[in-house]
């Protein structure tokens, strides 16, 4: 004697929209960051080709970074604008469950579930010290507020290491600030340490 078991949903539930049923929004908050992004590129973009540079100037000019970094923007912001658009596919969770139908289906929730939910806390931080690296870079010099900067992006990202990074991070400012000054013949601004850089 064989019992059988049936699945009835409530009243007013369509079996199609259960629990797994989400918006097209839901876990795509990476797209916001991905046309931010973009836009940014586009924005170093064109302020490059409005920038007035003498005939003179070599190929390395000033224009040369500042186009650098806004297509690599672009090209990123592209890049993860297509990625956060493309359907999640349900057969590569089959594949990985092996067939079993009990396991894909919980695997399936836990990674939706995973999905749907944004860590806006690596985001706000950046923000928070890009905002703050832009206050500080006349008053304090490119040194100090680029190493803030480097630093604050590496603690926003979840590195365990502060006093490491800072170190580094001061390095890398002192780096650049030289490479501009000495190799491109752009000072960047010294801010408190005018006597040194």
């Amino acid at each position: 004697m064989s019992a059988s078991v049936h699945r009835t949903t409530p009243a007013g539930e369509s079996p199609a929209l259960g629990d797994g049923a989400r918006s097209f929004w839901t876990g795509r908050s990476e797209l916001f960051v991905g046309v931010l992004v973009i836009a940014l590129g586009g924005f170093l973009l064109i302020r490059s080709a409005m920038m007035d540079v003498p005939s003179s100037v070599s190929f390395l000019g000033p224009r040369f970074f500042p186009v650098v970094v806004g297509t690599l923007l672009a090209v990123l912001g592209v890049a993860l604008s297509v990625r956060t658009l493309l359907p999640r596919s349900a057969a590569t969770a089959d594949e990985a469950g092996g067939g079993d139908g009990s396991a894909v289906s919980s695997a399936e929730s836990d990674s939706a579930e995973a999905g749907a939910r944004s860590d806006w806390k690596p985001l706000l931080l950046t923000g928070a010290t890009l905002a703050a690296h832009l206050a500080l870079l006349q008053t304090a010099g490119w040194v100090i507020a680029g190493a803030l900067l480097f630093w604050g992006v590496s603690c926003a990202l979840g590195s365990g290491h502060k006093l490491r990074d800072l170190g580094i991070s001061f390095v890398v400012s002192a780096a650049v600030q030289l490479a501009f000054s000495a190799g491109l013949g752009l000072p960047l601004p010294s801010g408190v340490l005018v006597g040194v850089f």
